[in-house]
């Protein structure tokens, strides 16, 4: 039970085909992201805001993971077609 309604989430599944006007991110810019975020997890365990940093390494590990595995299906799929 949620003590805050106003704390849930709504989670949305995302489309299997890319929306138009959108662009798809590559491997690359999803990296960039992730280094970004890093840094800032880095400046907040520097000021003292380690709570705030350990979630946030958290969601970077968890982004890392479904990266890996991204690119694990991508090489799979490659293979298959040659």
């Amino acid at each position: 039970m949620v003590k805050n309604p106003a704390l849930i989430i709504e989670v949305r599944k995302m489309p299997k085909t890319q929306l138009a006007g959108t662009a798809a991110a590559t491997a690359a810019d999803i990296e960039k992201s992730i280094q970004a975020l890093n840094k800032m997890a880095e400046r907040l365990w520097g000021d003292g805001r380690e709570a705030e940093a350990q979630a946030l390494l958290n969601a970077l590990d968890a982004l890392n993971r479904a990266l890996d595995r991204i690119r694990i299906g991508q090489s799979r799929r490659a293979a298959t077609l040659h």
